[in-house]
């Protein structure tokens, strides 16, 4: 049971937030399960150990939500007062033990590193000034700032985590704790380490005092060249078409291949867990990235977490993962496609008012638009160098605040920032982001509603705002963090509930609620172009508000009968299913409550091509080519995943719709490009399209060239808002400016077309003309424009 423990690992980090949670969770199951020992029959271990995890982890729940109830109490009753009164106290202090220990492990480099060899490794100043070949003044001003940043994150973090130690050191702590209680508490972590340790590695328990050492972020895969002609399968990695034939496996079999997003080759030793209401399971990848899933038993499952070293992991919130998985006895699902994103290094830099570096800012992670947890020891939090400098990883969207006295910045990891890997953080007079929005999710009977995952994304559209998550508690209450006193729209989802939201809340609020109803199932079935079930695909539904197009439910489903359900609201709405390897279906509306919603994906049109160097026609392999359309899914499966070039340049892009076409070309290096004016129709073969980059000059900040009309917009209703006009277009040429309202385009009305519809009307071949239609003030105008070459930022 001990080795069976180690691969409920990954598991246990998508339950809990960190490693030291992880480790005391396991620690807790061996205890149960060293206790009460399952049956000796032939169930399998890992799930029932699966199971007792997860009970564990509810019973911590319930006990953390009703210690904090007592705490909340006792303080309003005696302020004063060591909680230390009952036994759930003791909880309490472990749990503050565990904030210390991740909060020492947060503390950046070289800060962390002076902590732990001066207190736990026992070294002098004088002794670490001659070990690392500095000076001791700036030893001790490590060892000073570092203690500094240790008692600040956490006073921020828990106000009252003072009180926890009070048993243990025997004094008044006062919120500026004192560097031997610190450093008291810190040698009890040390010593505490043993059992986790066996727990793990499944040794002879054992105390161990060596020091606590933070674990290295393991660095990206290299590249592997692929071989001169691959096979198919290789060729279109992510394209591969989902199958189903028979097999005997008692609870079906699932198998497919973790793949890395930016290359396209396998990645080894990934873990992937599967959770069900059996338990949970966990599977690794071949030296190829293959796995296979296969349960003794059919049901249906869900992708928890998927992590791999050198990797970006998923791990959304538990209970709210978006990769759906039903396995059926005897039907093997082959073909799957998991993607992983390297985990980069990046470069940034923190520069004050003027331009000048700022170094000493502290800079910290603040969120990305996915929400997925870290499950890794990935740092979220950096300190500038003298060059105002600093390294890190994060997931696209992310934004981070950069600090330094009352000075403050944020940016975002944007595509610009990918391409050049390089982010800088501008600071300057701007109020900090402590504002929180706190409320309760109830059902439709006014009952606490748990588990549910709210999001808060900003209002308007701003690079540097962040979007912030939190799961409601046993009695439904929620805090939403780290936001500023503007608008944002909360989004509320839950199993088996329809999704809710409300529009437009500002940071500060309080006693918000929303209310989530039982809603209405809309359900049915994907066909693939043959006609058949299509088993692995990613169904999106969306509401139309006029011409903007929101997405409500984005799910990846593995399902040999291709069957869906999803809950929904009263009303009308959009499904579009995608599948690899197939065109997407043409959007269908269908009512909530419908049962036999049909979607059928088509074969398609590919597209071949070759990416090279503009200056030097030198091919430029692993470049990325995706279809100019919006996304959805998990980001691990996403629904428009595009193509990736070869080491010789050459691609194949395949699961193109019908109708006009727009492929956008990147490459680490060199400035994006948007290729259009192509049509698709089914089983067409466009190309060969030469695509030309033209390379990034050092410092260069990337554009992105295209053939359009020049305008930049945005959803108002049944039309478009023109925002920006690009200077030198044939929008400006016309006479468009910003505020004119787009109606129609080529007689075409925009509201029917959305968005995406009418991006694709506007890109086209450069020197043909289109009409728009546009309303000012109380005119309607319509405009010859002509399609011009174009470099946007």
């Amino acid at each position: 049971m001990l080795q069976e423990l180690d691969g409920l690992r990954a598991l246990a980090r998508s339950l809990v937030h960190g490693d030291a949670d992880a480790d005391d969770l396991l620690q807790d199951t061996a205890v149960a399960a060293l206790e009460h020992p399952p049956a000796l029959d032939h169930r399998p271990v890992r799930a029932w150990l699966g199971a007792v995890l997860r009970n564990r982890w509810r019973m911590d729940r319930r006990s953390a939500m009703r210690r904090q109830a007592r705490e909340h109490a006792a303080l309003a009753e005696a302020p004063g007062a060591a909680a230390d009164a009952d036994a759930p106290a003791g909880i309490g202090r472990a749990r503050a033990l565990e904030k210390l220990a991740a909060a020492l492990v947060a503390l950046d480099e070289p800060f962390r590193t002076a902590v732990i060899r001066r207190y736990l490794d026992g070294r002098s100043a004088a002794e670490l000034a001659r070990e690392l070949g500095i000076p001791a003044s700036t030893v001790r001003w490590r060892l000073r700032t570092g203690l500094s940043r240790l008692r600040a994150a956490l006073d921020d973090s828990s106000p009252r985590w003072h009180r926890a130690f009070l048993p243990f050191l025997g004094v008044t702590v006062k919120t500026k704790t004192s560097t031997a209680a610190v450093l008291a508490v810190l040698v009890l972590l040390a010593l505490l380490g043993g059992l986790a340790w066996w727990i793990h590695h499944g040794a002879a328990p054992a105390i161990v005092t060596a020091p606590v050492a933070p674990r290295p972020a393991p660095p990206p895969p290299a590249p592997r060249a692929a071989p001169a002609a691959p096979p198919v399968r290789e060729l279109l990695s992510g394209q591969v078409r989902a199958s189903v034939e028979p097999g005997d496996a008692a609870g079906g079999l699932l198998a497919g291949r973790v793949v890395n997003w930016a290359t396209g080759d396998g990645v080894a030793g990934a873990e992937l867990t599967f959770t069900s209401d059996a338990g949970a399971a966990t599977v690794r990848s071949r030296d190829d990235g293959g796995f296979e899933l296969a349960p003794p038993a059919p049901g249906r499952f869900t992708l928890a977490a998927a992590a791999a070293p050198g990797f970006l992991p998923y791990a959304p919130e538990l209970l709210h993962s978006t990769v759906h998985v039903a396995l059926a006895r005897g039907q093997t699902v082959r073909g799957i496609t998991v993607f992983l994103f390297p985990a980069l290094d990046y470069r940034g830099r923190v520069v004050d008012a003027h331009g000048a570096p700022a170094p000493g800012a502290h800079v910290r992670l603040l969120g990305t638009p996915a929400g997925e947890q870290i499950i890794d020891r990935l740092e979220t939090e950096w300190t500038a160098d003298r060059d105002g400098g600093f390294t890190f990883h994060a997931a696209d969207g992310a934004v981070l605040e950069a600090t330094q006295g009352a000075m403050r910045g944020w940016a975002q990891l944007d595509s610009d920032t990918a391409i050049t890997r390089q982010l800088t953080i501008a600071l300057g007079d701007a109020a900090p982001r402590d504002a929180t929005i706190t409320g309760r999710t109830i059902d439709a009977g006014g009952g606490a509603l748990a588990d549910v995952l709210i999001r808060a994304s900003p209002t308007t559209f701003d690079r540097t705002r962040s979007t912030a998550f939190a799961t409601s508690g046993p009695d439904g209450t929620f805090t939403l963090r780290g936001l500023d006193r503007d608008a944002y729209d909360l989004d509320a989802e839950a199993e088996d509930r329809a999704p809710a939201s409300l529009a437009g809340v500002h940071g500060g609020s309080r006693d918000v609620t929303i209310t989530l109803d039982a809603g209405l199932a809309i359900a049915g079935q994907v066909l693939d172009g043959r006609g058949a079930p299509a088993p692995a695909y990613t169904l999106l539904v969306f509401r139309h508000e006029g011409v903007a197009r929101h997405l409500v439910v984005a799910r990846s489903l593995v399902d040999p009968r291709g069957r869906f359900e999803v809950r929904v609201a009263r009303g009308s709405y959009e499904l579009i299913a995608s599948a690899p390897g197939w065109a997407p279906s043409a959007p269908t509306r269908a009512e909530a409550g419908a049962r036999d919603v049909a979607l059928t994906l088509s074969a398609g049109a590919t597209l071949r091509g070759t990416v090279v160097d503009a200056a030097d026609q030198h091919p430029i392999g692993y470049a990325r080519v995706v279809r100019e359309a919006s996304s959805g899914g998990a980001s691990i499966q996403p629904a428009n995943a595009g193509a990736i070039s070869r080491p010789d340049g050459t691609f194949e892009l395949t699961g193109i719709p019908p109708g006009l076409l727009s492929v956008t070309i990147s490459a680490p290096g060199f400035n994006p490009r948007i290729e259009s004016g192509m049509t698709a129709s089914d089983g067409a073969t466009l190309g060969p399209l030469g695509v030309g980059l033209t390379r990034l000059a050092e410092g260069q900040q990337p554009v992105t060239e295209l053939v359009g009309i020049g305008i930049v917009f945005a959803a108002d209703g049944d039309e478009l808002s023109v925002t920006r006009v690009i200077a030198a277009g044939g929008a400006e040429a016309a006479g468009i400016v910003a505020g004119d309202r787009v109606s129609a385009i080529d007689g075409l009305p925009v509201a029917p077309l959305g968005v995406d519809g009418a991006v694709a009307k506007i890109r086209g071949i450069e020197g043909t003309t289109i009409t728009v239609t546009v309303h000012r003030g109380d005119q309607q105008i319509q405009l010859i424009v002509t399609r011009r070459k174009l470099k946007a930022s």
